[in-house]
Formats: C-alpha cells, sequence, structure tokens
C-alpha cells in the first residue's frame, strides 16, 4: 500500500485506523497518530512497519494514549533511521521511557508554531473527553490538534478533544478529520464543528478499528451513520469513511 500511496497523484493519504493516517506530497510522507500494534485492533494494518520506518518522515502524536501514541509502533519506527517525532509535552514522561525517541523528537504545546521541513504547522490546545461528551478528569491542558499544510491543503487533525473556543476561531481548513465518538464531538457538535469550518473535504475517522466492548463503547464507538444522517447533503458528498485499503486522492 505505500507504493501505492507513492505513486500519486499527490496530495494522497492512507488510512490505518482510528486517527492513523499516512500522508504523501510526492517528496515527503508524515503521519498522524499511528497505532499499527495493538492486540484489540479488528484488522491488521496494510502497510508493513518496516518499510514505513524507512519511508516516514514524520508522525505528529497528539496525547499519550496507546491507541495515539503507540510505543511498539514507536518503537519500531525507531529501528530505521529516518522518522521524526511531534509530540506535546504532555507525552514528554512517556516519550522519554522509549530510548531514542527524544533526541528525534520536537516537544510542543498549544501555541506553537514549528515547521518541520518547511510543513507550516500551527499547535491547537486538545481537550480530551470522556463518557456522555464530559471532560476526562486525567485531561492535559498541554495536548495537542494539529492544523498543518502539506500538499497546498490545508489539514486540520484535532486528536481527541470536546468542542473548544480555539475551533470558533479558526478558519481555512480544506481537510478535516473528525471522531464522531461520544468522548470526542459526539454527533451534534461534530455537525456544529463542520458548519463552523465549512471544509471541503471530510474525513471520519476514530471508529471501526479496535474491539468493541460495553466499557469502552465511548471511545471504540463511532456513531458513522448517524453523523452522515444529520448532515445536509452538500456537507454529505464532501464526506469519506475510509478503509485501509484505499489510497485517498485529494
Amino acid at each position: 500500500m505505500l507504493k501505492t500511496l507513492q505513486n500519486g497523484p499527490f496530495p494522497a493519504m492512507l488510512w490505518q485506523g482510528n486517527d492513523g493516517f499516512i500522508l504523501s506530497d510526492g517528496q515527503r510522507m508524515i503521519a498522524t497518530d499511528l497505532d499499527l500494534t495493538l492486540n484489540e485492533r479488528l484488522l491488521p494494518p496494510t502497510v508493513a512497519l518496516d518499510e514505513l520506518a524507512q519511508t516516514l518522515d514524520w508522525l505528529m502524536i497528539t496525547h499519550g494514549h496507546e491507541d495515539h501514541f503507540s510505543t511498539a509502533t514507536v518503537r519500531h519506527l525507531l529501528k530505521g533511521n529516518r522518522c521524526r517525532f511531534i509530540i506535546p509535552e504532555s507525552c514528554r514522561e512517556k516519550a522519554a521511557a522509549i530510548p531514542g525517541l527524544k533526541a528525534r523528537t520536537v516537544f510542543v504545546r498549544p501555541g506553537d508554531r514549528p515547521a518541520p521541513d518547511g510543513i507550516p504547522l500551527e499547535c491547537l490546545r486538545a481537550v480530551h473527553g470522556h463518557i456522555g461528551g464530559t471532560v476526562y478528569s486525567g485531561a492535559s491542558m498541554l495536548d495537542c490538534g494539529y492544523r498543518f499544510t502539506f500538499g497546498g491543503l490545508n489539514f486540520y487533525q484535532p486528536g481527541d478533544t470536546v468542542l473548544l473556543e480555539e475551533h470558533l476561531e479558526m478558519h481555512g481548513v480544506d481537510v478535516l478529520f473528525i471522531s464522531p465518538t461520544e468522548h470526542n464531538l459526539g454527533v451534534e457538535n461534530a455537525v456544529r464543528l463542520i458548519r463552523m469550518l465549512t471544509p471541503k473535504k471530510i474525513i471520519l475517522q476514530h471508529h471501526s478499528t479496535y474491539r468493541e466492548q460495553p466499557d469502552n463503547l465511548f471511545w471504540a464507538h463511532g456513531y458513522v451513520p448517524e453523523l452522515l444522517a444529520a448532515l445536509n447533503d452538500e456537507e454529505r458528498v464532501c464526506c469519506m469513511v475510509p478503509d485501509q485499503n484505499t489510497v485517498i486522492q485529494l
């Protein structure tokens, strides 16, 4: 699948479950929140970790939960000499426990604007939710979502967050990753954010990745059909429900 992604046209991206996307602009390859290793996955990844470790330039991580900051995935990527990492300050302690990671990491906090390999990147606050759309008791104010320009398009990857004032102030998002789960935006606030930002493309994430159990539905179950039904026809046309075997041409 990586070779298909690299063959263009560009920009293009490939979903690997949850919030894990690999993007290529023909020159660089970046990714967000890759978990390719947890046993709870319903399906194996469609990329080989050894190959990815030799081709991925940057992995952007939004927060410390294993389905977003996979220790085993990061350890494997470190076996190659290529990949570098954007990691929030909230995860500094976790990162320090992985040998070799700190030296290849740019640590960021909300408001930072690094430019890894010339990629414009804005770090936005993410506040982790919980059951019923409440704020998680362990939420860190240093978790990050990322607004970045890549392949001529403006992307926003919010990570895990409830709806925030910062979202109201955002503009110019071409591609919006959105998580219709109980602990993120749910359906109502997902619709609200879509209508605030009016993106050209809406990519539904954080669904259909892990085995669902009664105690994990609030984060593992994505309300994809319900969100699509709540949108109008024009908004629905902009939506994509990705699968791991299909490269999305943007």
